[in-house]
């Protein structure tokens, strides 16, 4: 019975968050402003209204100030064109009625160059607290060595279908996303249910990136091909086609800068997920012959391997709760169930990987050269290694629904009794 008192109490406290949540929502702005697809000479500037409205922003910088008018609607997408490489520059949004909002940013530099610096983190899904607590170890990341792109590896949203599942997001990422854009990666949560979300996913951080959900974008030496594992590979010739060629072509154009393919669904996973299969089946090789690194998200761990020479990482730990399954396959080098980020940093022809809590502690760092192994802390491939195996893992969690089993039946039960009644009061009153 209380297991039954907890279950019931923590339904109060969740509807009671979700109702003062509600009461503190800002009345104008159904997203605050934030920025897209940063690129040296344009970057993309969205918000969301709660009612249509015309706006129009005020963009400052080397070359002065300008104006971009966008028409009334409620999804407003600016694109600001025309700036200058590594260059600040502030903006202001302001509506025909109501309040404004400013921002600031710095654009990338221009691409021949042999730095670059982005962060990448995914997961945070539904899991609002500690998704702001990430993005607020993001910022401080950000305030001590700037990044030019943040890169969310897919599961932005918890149910895509639903409208008021993008909000809460929007909220945690808003004070990082409106000086950094945002570089996405369509994760399997954005379409729940049963597809149904992919018109929010295109509304909100789809349309910004171009016609697909997989792309290439270039930051200096650091290439990024995205993909979109939301479909049936192979089946899915034209991605798969293209995918191909831009490996191929990015191989052959710049031999010796750094590729990495990201996709939501992770090529190598030792956790509850495990491999893609169907990815590694359509386009291992490919990346094995062009690309330097895969990254992915869906599993919500961190880990770090290389599979037969192929560098890998997970990043799964942006809010959403996590996984502690570890297999612990072979050419696993690090695993961590924490909530996390990476950073990556390339110079010299190294690329450093920074995994880092969300307080900003060191979870490991290592580097690497192109073809070569890695090498961390201690000057071997290996770091943090955490996790429980499979047998654990499986007996804990009976374990715990022996436990709390019985509870949420009986909540179920009781649900759906209230439901019955409703709806039988409801039709006495039409009666």
């Amino acid at each position: 019975m209380s297991f039954t008192l907890g279950a019931l109490l923590m339904a109060a406290l969740m509807a009671r968050e979700t109702h003062a949540r509600a009461q503190t929502q800002d009345p104008t702005f159904q997203t605050p402003p934030y920025l897209m697809d940063p690129q040296p000479t344009e970057l993309t500037l969205l918000f969301e209204l709660r009612r249509a409205s015309a706006a129009e922003v005020t963009l400052t910088g080397p070359e002065g100030a300008r104006t971009l008018p966008s028409p009334t609607t409620k999804h407003h997408m600016v694109r600001l064109r025309g700036l200058q490489p590594d260059a600040s520059y502030t903006y202001q949004v302001r509506l025909a009625e109501g309040p404004t909002r400013n921002g600031h940013f710095r654009t990338p530099r221009d691409h021949e160059r042999d730095d670059a610096r982005l962060c990448l983190y995914g997961d945070s899904r539904s899991g609002e607290e500690e998704h702001q607590r990430v993005i607020a170890g993001l910022r401080r990341a950000h305030q001590a060595a700037p990044m030019e792109a943040l890169v969310h590896l897919g599961d932005f949203a918890a149910r895509g279908g639903e409208l008021g599942e993008w909000v809460a997001p929007f909220a945690s990422i808003g004070p990082l996303a409106q000086e950094v854009g945002l570089v996405p990666v369509l994760g399997n949560h954005e379409l729940i249910p049963d597809g149904t979300g992919r018109p929010h996913y295109t509304r909100f951080l789809g349309r910004a990136m171009g016609s697909t959900a997989y792309y290439t974008r270039r930051f200096g030496p650091l290439h990024l091909v995205v993909l979109d594992t939301n479909t049936d590979w192979p089946e899915d010739a034209a991605q798969l086609e293209w995918a191909r060629e831009q490996l191929r072509t990015l191989r052959a154009a710049h031999a010796e800068d750094f590729i990495l393919v990201l996709a939501h669904h992770p090529m190598f996973s030792s956790s509850l997920h495990e491999d893609h299969q169907p990815l590694r089946d359509a386009l291992e090789q490919s990346v094995r012959e062009h690309a330097d690194m895969v990254f992915g998200g869906h599993d919500h761990t961190y880990e770090r391997g290389t599979v037969s020479g192929l560098h890998y990482v997970v990043s799964g730990g942006g809010g959403s709760p996590l996984y502690a399954l570890n297999h612990r396959r072979d050419g696993q080098l690090a695993y961590a169930h924490e909530h996390h980020f990476v950073c990556v940093d390339v110079a010299d022809g190294t690329l450093t990987l920074t995994a880092q809590r969300p307080d900003g502690t060191t979870l490991e760092a290592c580097a690497v050269r192109r073809g070569e192994p890695f090498v961390c802390a201690d000057g071997t491939p290996r770091g943090v290694v955490g996790g429980v195996p499979p047998w654990r893992f499986w007996i804990t969690s009976a374990l715990l629904w022996w436990r709390l089993g019985p509870a949420l039946l009986l909540l179920a039960v009781a649900f759906g009794v209230v439901r019955r009644w409703l709806a039988r009061r409801r039709a006495r009153r039409a009666t």
